[in-house]
């Protein structure tokens, strides 16, 4: 894959999401679904994969989508799901722990059904992984030669890590992993309590977003050093002091290339690319529905504006002391730090249109999260809230 370094500008994702199911074969202690219960966790059905995906092609004009799970590899039509999506001229990435891509077999067919990329999630380093998974099956070193296969066969690779108390001594080491294995993309994620976290007032291994910088900084003075672009999601920008280029809330996702674009993920019915104001507007509901708010100090914030503050459950655990509000003038632009960082953005390429005119009806529960728990894509439909481990 061919990229090309953009700085300066941004374009809009065209990259829709699909949640192919929630199953998976270890318990990360952080995991959104880890208390929805095992028989109540779907895999797509093959039709609605396709239905989703020509809509996204062919009525949202999204160019690649990154499928999801639990653990998408597991999917037992996923090489067809794959496949399907290359044949329409969307480009398929797979969010993964990446450990069944030690088998080198199994990469070739990802590789051969038309894989463009693959999304691996790298939240440590070594035996703090197993810990991490919940499950010791010789799980960083199944990961490294997963990424191994991955390089021979010149698949590109990304990384994603969350940020949690637990690898934070990690954050380092997994820069010079991805320099040492030709990974041009870290995504460094904070924790979010979603869904069933969402009323913990006290998680073990949340950390605070000032313990975080303590290795988050360093991590990305390596990363600008090495030119590995470093995406900081959902912390504050206020909490990036120096480093603010990298900091991507909601205001700032739909201009990662990257990331979802709102329109398609949440089925919103705008055909085509949407303008930037529908995309200011739409990353504000996003704010709203993922419950982050502003402090009283953010109401002084000249960035407020383009920033989603802090989540109200972080704010209930530990306050708002944190917050230092920016002084100047209100800044307007979603890009105004973004558009600094030097970013990695794919070469254009041409892709194929439909032959007919097509109908695309609602795609229901197949691609967002409702607003509940019990209907979010992946959960069986109408699922009793009492039904949890």
């Amino acid at each position: 894959m061919e990229y090309t370094i953009a700085k300066d500008r941004r374009s809009l994702t065209r990259r829709g999401v699909l949640w192919l199911g929630l199953k998976c074969d270890i318990k990360c202690k952080f995991c959104y679904d880890e208390n929805v219960d095992k028989k109540d966790k779907l895999w797509l059905p093959l039709d609605d994969a396709k239905h989703a995906l020509e809509k996204f092609r062919f009525y949202y004009e999204n160019e690649y989508v990154d499928f999801m799970g639990g653990e998408p590899t597991l999917h037992p039509r996923v090489f067809e799901i794959v496949g399907f999506c290359a044949s329409i001229g969307l480009r398929p990435t797979l969010i993964t722990h990446g450990m069944h891509l030690a088998d080198r077999k199994r990469a070739e067919a990802f590789k051969a059904a038309g894989v463009h990329d693959f999304l691996m999630s790298i939240h440590g380093i070594g035996e703090n992984v197993a810990r991490l998974h919940g499950r010791d099956v010789e799980n960083f070193d199944r990961q490294v030669q997963a990424i191994d296969n991955l390089n021979a066969l010149e698949i590109p690779i990304r990384f994603n890590c969350i940020l949690i108390r637990d690898n934070l001594c990690d954050l380092s080491a997994i820069v010079e992993l991805a320099k040492s294995k030709n990974v041009k993309i870290i995504n460094f994620l904070t924790f979010n309590p979603y869904f069933e976290w969402r009323s913990a007032p006290e998680i073990p291994f949340q950390a605070r977003h000032s313990e975080i910088m303590q290795y988050l900084g360093p991590a990305l003075r390596l990363c600008n050093e090495y030119r590995i672009e470093a995406n900081v999601r959902y912390m504050p920008i206020c909490q990036l002091k120096g480093f603010e280029s990298h900091a991507f809330t909601g205001y700032q996702l739909p201009y990662d290339v990257h990331e979802w674009d709102y329109n398609s993920w949440y089925d919103r019915g705008l055909n085509g690319q949407p303008s930037h104001e529908w995309y200011y507007s739409a990353s504000a509901e996003q704010k709203a529905r993922h419950s982050y708010i502003h402090t009283e100090k953010c109401q002084n914030c000249a960035a407020r504006n383009i920033c989603d503050g802090f989540h109200a459950q972080y704010l209930a655990r530990w306050g708002a002391e944190e917050a230092v509000p920016y002084s100047g003038e209100l800044i307007s632009d979603p890009i105004f730090y973004i558009k600094q960082q030097a970013k990695h953005e794919y070469a254009k390429g041409s892709a194929p249109f439909p032959a007919r005119a097509v109908e695309f009806g609602p795609l229901a529960n197949i691609t967002q999260f409702n607003g509940t728990d019990e209907n979010r894509a992946g959960v069986r439909v109408n699922l009793p809230a009492t039904r949890r481990k």
